[in-house]
């Protein structure tokens, strides 16, 4: 006991360093780029705030909030996740009139759970420039203690479930041999694996109320509050704690009534799948090709599984020992100790290949090892990791030899074996320590963040040219086109007559546009255009004309994704079948565990009940889902004349005759009235937007309603209308 005293400092060690370094994790922004830019002062009001992060967002956690210098709200609350790159995040704004702006954001990963907040500052029209410069931006990464705490204990819960059926199959089964009989089963195994399961599934429980707390700005939320069901079945990270559930009570069911081996392994085959959620939720998962940095989480948790929940059996497995002759005693501890020892090589090995991977992912260079929160974590963690190295050398090159020596002679070593029992509370303290880092270090964004790349980027022989396209960022609305072509002999082509993109959707039945790109001199010929009106599958030809030479032409397919409800659809239907599923497995558990009459039909049938009802009832009636409605009416010349009459009648006296916001009325307000060119931009706004805000007017502004005086049709005419007001 002296042994774990002295080894007690180190837990408050690493708490108050834990507390010390959550500090400097404000300096770590997972915001890349934003739209106004930071401290920008802009000559006109932006249509919107567009943000750009290095995860994908959240579309339910996640906001956008624009404040004037007067504190109040000037965005009009539509904030939208672009179903085309779910790391993009815009708000639209009013006619902002000159002044500092400040925009607050909050935004929780749909891949980790990790939430970062921040905001920052821009200017409109007549604004001090360096005064606005001078403000400072924030960002700062959310590390709730709930959240690291049910980080802990989910993986210690894992580590003794998984790790005890690891133990007995490679090390205690094949150690006892003949000796079987002689060697209870450890009674403490049972109670571990208990407590394990209950672990289990508290820290389920505690994860899915943090989650909720951190969108309701608590530490925990309530079970009953609101948001716990939004979470939970409107969001990725809300379908993976359902499933979490569902296996925890799966893993429970091995443990009931009569045990056998397959349940055993039916069990085991759970707590992988449970590691594999801790691996879908870790940073492996944000990467851009994320199928070999999970699986090397996951094989990196499965042997610290069986390392560290391995040490906890081993521990126990040798005082089991102390029933049975001393002889006996040594010889087992022996052969323990060296199968242990061997298979442990084996994993630490694996370990370390594995943990050095994921290194190299999220931190990338020495100076970012250590000059980042990231990389300190990650030291103290391999620091552990060393502690508990030279604790398996002591073990493998003195004790086990020792240990050897008095099982060959037959003889006994009682002070040996108690001096390995506390050398083996040494290594369990460690292991302990590793796992709080390990839990810290999950919550901390990584020191090395990659920019996302939504770009496209292709090349196409054409006669003797070799074609470079690129299309920046290649979504639905305005984009950047740029060409470059390559001769014969590796050199650019610096002039040309003509060069143009021509565009033509696959299923759309309109016209194909064209967009004539300019040269810089340098081999370049770029333009920015709109002309990726709508998601569909856009053939782009490129089109180079030369003096005295056939034209060429090249095609490059494009496909945009459509936008819309279908991800929220499927994320309630699979929540659905998970909460259908915790009810059957709480109902196997309910009639297979020996319990009171009373308590199983006074609560287990109720909760099992409940849980079915609410499966099915979602199932059936899933909850609204974003308005994502298309436009009814197609964009022919018949809609487009219908709403050019609608706009000269009820539109250009306040936004003039080209959308401009310089009509006779609009000249006199202030702020004026919104510019339809910018807001008529495709991907700037959905046309469901754009019929919204014609339909019940703009959050905020003068804009008034149309509903009761224009009919649906003429408000789908007018925004097919506007839509011939952005930009050629």
């Amino acid at each position: 006991m002296n042994i774990k005293r002295r080894f007690l400092w180190l837990v408050p060690l690493v708490l108050l360093y834990s507390g010390v370094a959550v500090v400097p994790a404000l300096a770590h922004a997972l915001l890349l780029r934003s739209n106004p830019q930071a401290n920008e002062v802009l000559q006109k009001s932006p249509v919107q705030v567009e943000l750009f992060f290095s995860e994908p967002l959240e579309p339910e956690l996640s906001s956008i909030t624009v404040y004037d210098s007067n504190n109040l709200i000037v965005d009009a609350g539509d904030v939208r996740i672009d179903p085309n790159d779910t790391k993009r995040m815009t708000v639209s704004l009013r006619s902002l009139t000159d002044g500092v702006y400040t925009v607050s954001w909050k935004v929780v990963s749909a891949t980790d759970g990790h939430q970062t907040v921040g905001s920052y500052p821009f200017a409109v029209g007549n604004a001090n420039a360096s005064a606005v410069k001078a403000i400072q931006q924030s960002s700062s990464a959310k590390v709730p203690f709930s959240a690291l705490l049910a980080k802990f204990i989910l993986l210690a819960s894992l580590a003794l479930l998984a790790g005890q059926r690891l133990f007995i199959a490679l090390i205690w089964e094949p150690t006892l041999g003949a000796d079987r009989d002689q060697i209870a089963t450890p009674a403490i195994w049972r109670t571990l694996y208990r407590i394990a399961l209950i672990g289990l599934l508290l820290s389920v429980a505690i994860g899915i109320l943090s989650q909720a707390g951190q969108t309701t700005g608590t530490e925990l939320s309530l079970p009953w509050d609101p948001e716990v069901g939004r979470v939970l079945i409107r969001t990725r990270l809300g379908i993976i704690w359902l499933a979490r559930l569902a296996l925890a009570l799966f893993a429970i069911w091995p443990s009931t009534g009569r045990v056998s081996s397959l349940k055993n392994w039916l069990g085991f085959t759970a707590h992988l799948a449970l590691l594999l959620s801790v691996a879908l939720t870790s940073h492996a998962a944000t990467e851009t090709k994320p199928l070999l940095p999970v699986a090397n989480d996951w094989i990196h948790l499965v042997g610290m599984t069986f390392w560290l929940g391995g040490i906890v059996y081993l521990f126990t497995g040798i005082r089991q020992l102390q029933q049975v002759d001393e002889s006996l005693r040594t010889r087992l501890t022996s052969l323990l100790t060296r199968r242990f020892s061997a298979n442990a090589l084996v994993v630490v090995a694996v370990i370390g290949i594995t943990g050095f991977y994921s290194a190299y992912l999220r931190v990338g260079t020495w100076n970012a090892l250590l000059t980042s929160l990231y990389g300190h974590v990650l030291l103290v963690k391999q620091g552990f990791v060393a502690g508990l190295l030279v604790i398996a050398a002591t073990n493998l090159l003195i004790i086990s030899p020792r240990l050897n020596r008095e099982r060959l002679q037959g003889t006994g070593d009682a002070n040996l074996i108690t001096l390995f029992g506390k050398i083996l509370v040494i290594e369990l303290t460690f292991a302990a320590l590793l796992l709080a880092s390990v839990s810290f270090l999950t919550y901390i964004p990584p020191a090395k963040i990659v920019s996302p790349d939504t770009d496209f980027n292709g090349t196409k022989q054409a006669d003797d040219l070799k074609i470079e396209m690129n299309i920046s960022p290649a979504h639905v609305g305005s984009n950047d086109f740029m060409l470059v072509m390559v001769t014969p002999d590796g050199k650019a082509l610096l002039n040309a007559k003509e060069v143009l993109l021509r565009f033509t959707p696959s299923k759309a039945n309109i016209p194909p546009s064209e967009l004539q790109l300019i040269g810089d001199g340098s081999g370049m010929f770029m333009a920015r255009g709109s002309n990726l009106s709508f998601p569909d599958q856009w053939q782009v030809q490129a089109v180079v004309r030369r003096q005295d030479k056939f034209d060429v032409f090249a095609n490059f397919n494009i496909p945009l994704q459509k936008p819309g409800s279908t991800e929220a659809s499927a994320s309630v239907r699979l929540a659905a079948g998970l909460i259908l599923a915790i009810g059957l497995f709480a109902a196997l558990i309910t009639f297979s565990l020996r319990m009171n009459q009373g308590f199983r039909f006074g609560l287990g049938v109720p909760l099992v009940l409940l849980a079915i009802f609410a499966g099915i009832r979602l199932a059936v009636s899933p909850p609204e889902v974003e308005n994502t409605q298309a436009n009814p009416i197609p964009a022919n010349h018949e809609s487009i004349a219908a709403g050019a009459a609608l706009f000269a009648t009820n539109c250009v006296p306040c936004h003039g005759v080209s959308g401009k916001s310089d009509g006779p009325v609009g000249l006199t307000m202030n702020p004026r009235p919104a510019d339809l060119t910018q807001h008529a931009i495709p991907g700037i706004h959905t046309d469901a937007q754009l019929y919204e805000w014609i339909t019940d007017g703009f959050p905020g502004t003068r804009m008034p309603p149309f509903k009761s005086s224009l009919s649906d049709s003429d408000r789908w005419n007018l925004v097919n209308f506007i839509r011939t007001l952005a930009p050629k």
